[in-house]
């Protein structure tokens, strides 16, 4: 079905229906959360031509510097650009204090209220959200921006709820991403949403992501977290067992890995982890299990298979407890699992 449904959402998005897709950029940009999202788009226009043009904006049409020193020339003036004319605005982002000098300015916040009086779609990407905050487009909304800017942006804009462990959130047609590269997460939900699973799919093969995250993914990374607190060898087997999830890893395999006893191995995973070994395999198995139910049609007993677990029954209560959702719900969710029951899988 899904198949179906992609191919369908692909030949509906003619070379005649091209979407405007409008970056703003500043002195001080972040240079990934430009080059990120249209990285994506570009590679959605190889996927089916015409899908999009695309185009930089900033305060006038000289060359801006990004963070990394790199100058961007804009296309034009975002005060030139037609407002009715953009389908989706995309809001840089950047260090707090550039953030609240170059986008908070009122020029800029007029135009960006009447994109947002037409527009199908207005984004941001990390601190652009401030610039979004400024123009009383998040009053009333959800959204996040890069987990150390949550607390600044919440004092700002009380009139908002900010989320601060989602990678993306979505509020009708407002998108708000967290920090830089989830920019990339993001601009694939857009992709999808437009042109399709398989689109955006081949995108994120193309860019060699490890998967297409859902929004309420969350901002910290488990596993980074983990890889951080532990030692060189306990980092290489924390990998090592992400890249064997369908194969035995008993306490007795991954000691063996690392050349230590069972009971060894377990003290220091506690230490490193907080966890127990067997509890953080089947943490981990059923985050790669919402994985691919979201990427993949494949059924709740090969994706259980897949990722070596036991039984689909195993899947199913697993599912239940750490989400409070069944897997087919999740799926059908595709992922956005309600605020209510919404847990971390590493816990």
């Amino acid at each position: 079905m899904r198949n179906i449904n992609d191919k369908i959402a692909a030949e509906s998005a003619t070379v005649g229906s091209t979407r405007q897709v409008a970056v703003v950029v500043f002195d001080g940009v972040e240079l990934l959360d430009i080059a990120g999202p249209l990285s994506v788009f570009s590679k959605a226009n190889v996927w089916l031509p015409g899908s999009y043009a695309l185009r930089v904006l900033a305060a006038h049409d000289k060359a801006v510097n990004s963070n990394a020193g790199l100058a961007i020339l804009p296309d034009a003036p975002w005060a030139a650009i037609d407002p009715r004319s953009i389908d989706t605005l995309i809001i840089a982002g950047g260090h707090e204090d550039v953030v609240l000098h170059e986008l908070q300015r009122s020029d800029l916040s007029e135009w960006i209220k009447a994109v947002a009086s037409s527009a199908r779609r207005v984004t941001s990407v990390c601190t652009g959200a401030f610039a979004l905050a400024h123009s009383n487009v998040l009053q009333e909304r959800r959204c996040t921006t890069h987990w150390s800017a949550c607390g600044l942006l919440q004092r700002l804009c009380p009139g908002t709820t900010v989320v601060s462990d989602q990678i993306f959130v979505r509020d009708g047609n407002v998108w708000t991403s967290a920090g830089i590269l989830t920019g990339i997460d993001l601009s694939l939900a857009l992709v999808e949403e437009d042109l399709g699973r398989d689109c955006a799919s081949q995108i994120a093969r193309l860019l060699v992501l490890s998967g297409m995250r859902p929004g309420q993914s969350p901002q910290m990374s488990p596993l980074l977290n983990t890889q951080a607190q532990a030692s060189d060898a306990m980092r290489d087997l924390l990998a090592w067992i992400y890249q064997n999830l369908a194969n035995d890893l008993s306490v007795e395999t991954m000691a063996e890995h690392i050349s230590l006893s069972p009971r060894h191995l377990t003290r220091l995973f506690q230490r490193a982890t907080g966890s127990s070994p067997s509890k953080y395999v089947l943490t981990t198995r059923l985050s790669h299990a919402a994985l691919l139910l979201r990427e993949t049609d494949w059924s709740i007993d090969q994706i259980a298979h897949r990722c070596g677990l036991d039984s689909v029954d195993t899947l199913q209560r697993g599912f239940k407890k750490h989400w409070g959702v069944t897997p087919g719900e999740y799926r059908k969710s595709d992922g956005l699992i309600p605020d209510s029951t919404n847990r971390s899988v590493v816990s």
